[in-house]
Parts: C-alpha cells; structure tokens; sequence
C-alpha cells in the first residue's frame, strides 16, 4: 500500500489541492452568501450536472470545439510550412516579421469587434485562433530549421536535393516533433481564444454565448454562468491531456522512422 501511495504521490498532492481549493471556494461563497457576486461550488456543480443533461450543451460544446479544431490545424499547417520555409530563405523570415509581432501582440478583444464585421460571428473564432496559434508554431518551425546542423545541409547540396524534396524527407521529419510538443499547451490557449471571440461575437451555438446569455441574468444564474466556465476548463483539460498521449505516440513513430 505505501509503495502504490508513494508511486502516486504527485497525483495525490494535486488531487488533495484541487480539494482544498473547492473547499475554500465553498467556504467563501457561503460567508459572502450573495450568488452575484460568487456562487458557492456546490450550486456549480448542481447548475454543471443540469447542463450536461441538454442537448443545449452538447451542441454548444461541440460546435466550439470544432471552431477550435479548425483554427488551430489551419495555424498549425501554415505556422510549420512558413516557419520552415523562412528558416530557409532569409527575405521571408524578414518579411514575415512585422506580420508575426502583430499577430504577437494584438489585443484579441479589439480585434474580435473588428474582423466581427468583415467575416461573421461563426467564421471569427476559428480566425482568432489563427492569430493566435500561428505565430507560436512559425517561431519554432523556424528557428529549428536555423538550428538544422550545416553537415546536413552540405550532404544534401552535394547530392542536389530540391528545396521540396528537403522539406518533405528532412526538415518535416526532424522539425515535426519540435512543433508537436506545443500542441496540448496551445491548444488549450486557442481553446480559451474562441470562445473569447465567441462571446463577444455572439456566435450561435457556441459556449460563448451561453456565457454570454447566463451573464445576461447575472444576479439569478450565476451558478449556471460559472458552470459554463468550469465546462470550459474541463474540456481544455481533457484535451490536453488527450493531446499529449496522442502526441507522445506521434512522436514515437516519427522518431523511429527517422532512425530507421
């Protein structure tokens, strides 16, 4: 017993932390006792339980996923095949520059309301998502291509191999991990990203604007709008660690074949 104990003992801590930090959630909601302005944990779970019994939910849940989904393999695509091609040629990596340190830094709120009105509610979230996965996965693609050792490059000069030929047999294989390892993280950015842009876009079928409707009521459902928001950080949880398993097979398999 002890040795299973201490062979678990992270996940006890984090569990036995999780615990205590509902507890002081509870304890604090109570002593405030006005659900406007906290919801005590229990009424959250009581308002989450009712929620995932509507199909008002599932529909919501899914369709933001899919948004989600859609963003980040549009930026992900884009942000390898860039960032390797302008690790290659310097007048792109020079010219993508400004672009990137805009996509960087703008504020996503400011320019939800503006690309709100040039693509539509449904269309902007998985945009916003773009804006903002790409620029971390064109800097790694990127410099990791920078940092591809010159014997390499010298062996595949002399043997005349094409710019195509080295992205798809050697900077796509030994780059591809790199940029994979970032993917549970940055998803879960891109993840609270669209549904940011949903609420304020007011996108349909979406967990934005469910929060964006229970925020309406604020004073009677408060223990529904935070449920939406635990929802939230419960899906990002789960797919991150979905991801990382996923990735960690992923990288396995691309590793062997490169040995091999």
């Amino acid at each position: 017993m002890k040795e299973v104990l201490y062979k678990n003992r992270y996940w006890l801590i984090a569990v036995a932390a999780a615990l205590v930090f509902f507890g002081i959630w509870e304890l604090v909601a109570r002593l405030i006792g006005i659900d406007a302005i906290l919801p005590t944990f229990t009424s959250t779970v009581a308002a989450l339980v009712g929620l995932l019994g509507t199909g008002t939910f599932w529909g919501a849940a899914g369709a933001t996923l899919l948004r989600a989904v859609i963003g980040f393999v549009i930026a992900f695509a884009l942000g390898l095949v860039v960032g390797i091609t302008a690790g290659k040629y310097k007048a792109l990596a020079a010219a993508m520059k400004p672009l990137n340190a805009f996509m960087r830094t703008v504020p996503v709120a400011a320019v939800t309301l503006l690309f709100a009105i040039w693509v539509g509610s449904n269309v902007l979230p998985s945009l916003i998502g773009v804006l903002l996965v790409f620029p971390v996965i064109y800097e790694q693609a990127r410099s990791a291509t920078e940092n591809i050792p010159r014997e390499c490059e010298e062996v595949m000069a002399e043997c005349g191999a094409s710019f195509p030929y080295r992205f798809r047999r050697v900077y796509l294989p030994m780059i591809l991990p790199q940029a994979l390892s970032s993917v549970s993280s940055t998803f879960g950015m891109n993840l609270k990203a669209v549904i940011t842009a949903e609420t304020l876009a007011y996108s349909l079928h979406s967990i934005g604007i469910q929060i964006y409707y229970a925020k309406q009521d604020f004073v009677f459902e408060a223990p529904k709008l935070m449920a939406w928001v635990v929802a939230a950080v419960i899906i990002a949880v789960l797919l991150e660690a979905g991801l990382k398993a996923i990735v960690g097979l992923i990288t396995s398999a691309l590793s062997r074949t490169v040995t091999a």
